[in-house]
């Protein structure tokens, strides 16, 4: 190919790239008979692969969603990205650099200001679900929890780059940072708190209460206090491409409507996790 219509191609290639997804507002998703969800993969108890089925509390809802609008659910399964926006804008309102695909609906996308803010080509809304950092810890090694300094001797296993890494890394002034035990996923650190390479696991919650029901040791959950952490706590909804707002609204009705019938702790409780209250819930 001549250098010129080389560079041509490039350019055209680089344009369409450039160019947003279709959005699919609602009357779009119930016309083509199907609701399209990204979902994190592996990542129990939201959202993984057991005995070759996608399942997981995220999941589960995205399929009361799909019924609530009276179409059938399709799933994105995809891998985080560097950072929550390279996630929106993957899965949400650019799509993937190959093809390019969107989903109707991103789920598990914490509701933050900040990140709403710095994304006004998704629509971050309707929360379902609370999550918080705590920490599970064999009690026939660490009886209790009340402070996270006890770890300056005692090992606690975390997932890499977690927010639990970062924090346990900088508190006490450095204190704790050779009583870490990383995991490069989730699961090798479930695996460094159940063989007993380290007798404390801390994570968000739905994660460690996950892995009470396939752990052998007998286990407490404790909430310790976490000085100089800005929000230990935090909502979780889904996101929408900008344009997608009359979705956003009925998919916000059918969560609602989950939360209040009970159906979402009935999702939840077959993976041992409780539904926490949400923002102006009692």
């Amino acid at each position: 190919m001549p250098v010129t219509r080389l560079i041509l191609a490039v350019l055209i290639a680089t344009v369409a790239w450039m160019q947003p997804a279709a959005a699919r507002p609602l009357a779009a998703v119930k016309a083509s008979g199907e609701l399209k969800v990204a979902v994190y993969a592996d990542f129990p108890p939201y959202s993984f692969e057991q005995d070759g089925r996608l399942v997981g509390i995220d999941v589960d809802a995205a399929r009361a969603l799909a019924d609530a609008l009276g179409v059938r659910v399709s799933f994105m399964v995809r891998e985080g990205g560097e950072n929550l926006d390279d996630d929106l804008r993957v899965n949400v309102w650019r799509g993937d650099i190959v093809e390019r695909k969107v989903a109707d609906v991103m789920m598990h996308v914490p509701l933050d200001h900040a990140l709403a803010a710095r994304n006004d080509d998704a629509f971050l809304c309707c929360a379902y679900f609370r999550e918080e950092l705590a920490v599970l810890h064999d009690t026939a090694v660490v009886p209790e929890v009340g402070s996270l300094a006890r770890f300056g001797a005692t090992k606690i296993a975390v997932e890499n780059d977690t927010i639990s890494d970062f924090f346990l890394t900088s508190a006490f002034h450095g204190q704790l940072r050779n009583s870490v035990v990383r995991g490069r996923r989730f699961a090798d650190a479930e695996e460094a708190f159940t063989t007993g390479a380290a007798p404390a696991l801390m994570a968000p919650r739905a994660q460690l209460e996950w892995v009470v029901r396939r752990t052998p040791r007998h286990t407490a959950l404790a909430l310790p206090a976490m000085p100089g952490l800005a929000k230990r706590s935090w909502t979780v909804g889904i996101a929408v491409r900008a344009d997608s707002r009359d979705l956003a609204d009925a998919l916000g009705a059918a969560l609602g409507d989950l939360r209040a019938s009970g159906r979402l702790d009935a999702i939840c409780s077959p993976y041992g996790v409780t539904a926490l209250p949400v923002a102006g819930e009692q």
